[in-house]
Protein backbone atom coordinates (compact mmCIF):
# COMPACT_ATOMS: atom_id res chain seq x y z
CA UNK A 1 0.00 0.00 0.00
CA UNK A 2 2.84 2.38 0.75
CA UNK A 3 4.37 1.84 -2.68
CA UNK A 4 1.13 2.92 -4.37
CA UNK A 5 1.02 6.08 -2.28
CA UNK A 6 4.59 6.95 -3.16
CA UNK A 7 4.01 6.64 -6.89
CA UNK A 8 0.91 8.83 -6.93
CA UNK A 9 2.29 11.58 -4.69
CA UNK A 10 3.96 14.43 -6.53
CA UNK A 11 7.07 15.99 -5.13
CA UNK A 12 6.72 19.73 -4.80
CA UNK A 13 9.99 21.45 -5.50
CA UNK A 14 10.96 24.73 -3.93
CA UNK A 15 13.31 27.48 -4.93
CA UNK A 16 17.00 26.82 -4.90
CA UNK A 17 19.12 28.77 -2.45
CA UNK A 18 22.87 28.33 -2.95
CA UNK A 19 22.20 25.15 -4.90
CA UNK A 20 20.06 23.60 -2.18
CA UNK A 21 16.34 23.10 -2.64
CA UNK A 22 14.39 25.09 -0.09
CA UNK A 23 11.40 23.46 1.57
CA UNK A 24 8.29 25.41 0.45
CA UNK A 25 6.49 27.25 3.25
CA UNK A 26 3.17 28.37 1.75
CA UNK A 27 2.02 29.95 5.01
CA UNK A 28 4.39 32.87 4.25
CA UNK A 29 2.39 33.48 1.06
CA UNK A 30 -0.94 33.11 2.85
CA UNK A 31 0.07 35.72 5.44
CA UNK A 32 0.95 38.34 2.80
CA UNK A 33 -1.52 37.30 0.08
CA UNK A 34 -4.09 40.09 0.53
CA UNK A 35 -1.36 42.73 0.72
CA UNK A 36 0.26 41.37 -2.44
CA UNK A 37 -3.07 41.40 -4.29
CA UNK A 38 -3.65 44.99 -3.15
CA UNK A 39 -0.17 46.06 -4.29
CA UNK A 40 -0.65 44.31 -7.62
CA UNK A 41 -3.89 46.22 -8.19
CA UNK A 42 -2.18 49.50 -7.29
CA UNK A 43 0.64 48.67 -9.71
CA UNK A 44 -1.87 48.00 -12.48
CA UNK A 45 -3.71 51.27 -11.78
CA UNK A 46 -0.44 53.23 -11.70
CA UNK A 47 0.67 51.64 -14.95
CA UNK A 48 -2.59 52.60 -16.63
CA UNK A 49 -2.34 56.18 -15.32
CA UNK A 50 1.28 56.40 -16.52
CA UNK A 51 0.37 55.09 -19.97
CA UNK A 52 -2.52 57.57 -20.25
CA UNK A 53 -0.25 60.46 -19.23
CA UNK A 54 2.45 59.38 -21.70
CA UNK A 55 -0.11 59.21 -24.52
CA UNK A 56 -1.41 62.69 -23.66
CA UNK A 57 2.08 64.19 -23.65
CA UNK A 58 2.94 62.38 -26.88
CA UNK A 59 -0.12 63.80 -28.60
CA UNK A 60 0.65 67.35 -27.42
CA UNK A 61 4.36 67.14 -28.22
CA UNK A 62 4.13 65.33 -31.53
CA UNK A 63 6.56 62.70 -30.28
CA UNK A 64 5.93 58.98 -30.30
CA UNK A 65 4.61 57.62 -26.99
CA UNK A 66 7.47 55.13 -26.86
CA UNK A 67 9.96 58.01 -27.05
CA UNK A 68 8.25 59.91 -24.23
CA UNK A 69 8.18 56.78 -22.06
CA UNK A 70 11.83 56.00 -22.82
CA UNK A 71 13.01 59.50 -21.83
CA UNK A 72 10.98 59.40 -18.62
CA UNK A 73 12.27 55.93 -17.73
CA UNK A 74 15.87 56.95 -18.44
CA UNK A 75 15.51 59.94 -16.15
CA UNK A 76 13.77 57.95 -13.41
CA UNK A 77 16.47 55.26 -13.54
CA UNK A 78 19.27 57.84 -13.50
CA UNK A 79 20.48 56.66 -16.91
CA UNK A 80 19.55 59.79 -18.84
CA UNK A 81 23.06 60.57 -20.14
CA UNK A 82 23.73 56.93 -21.04
CA UNK A 83 20.44 56.61 -22.94
CA UNK A 84 20.98 59.99 -24.64
CA UNK A 85 24.37 58.76 -25.88
CA UNK A 86 22.78 55.57 -27.22
CA UNK A 87 20.07 57.59 -28.96
CA UNK A 88 22.66 59.84 -30.57
CA UNK A 89 24.63 56.89 -31.85
CA UNK A 90 21.46 55.22 -33.10
CA UNK A 91 20.50 58.39 -35.00
CA UNK A 92 23.99 58.53 -36.52
CA UNK A 93 23.78 54.89 -37.60
CA UNK A 94 20.39 55.50 -39.26
CA UNK A 95 21.73 58.57 -41.08
CA UNK A 96 24.73 56.61 -42.36
CA UNK A 97 22.61 53.71 -43.55
CA UNK A 98 19.77 55.73 -45.08
CA UNK A 99 21.26 55.72 -48.57
CA UNK A 100 22.92 52.30 -48.39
Amino acid sequence: MEAATETTATKVRGRKDQGQEVVPQPDALRKKFKELVHLHNKKTEASEAFNDAVKAVAEKSGLLAVVVAKVVAASANEKFEEEAKKAGQLALAFEECADA
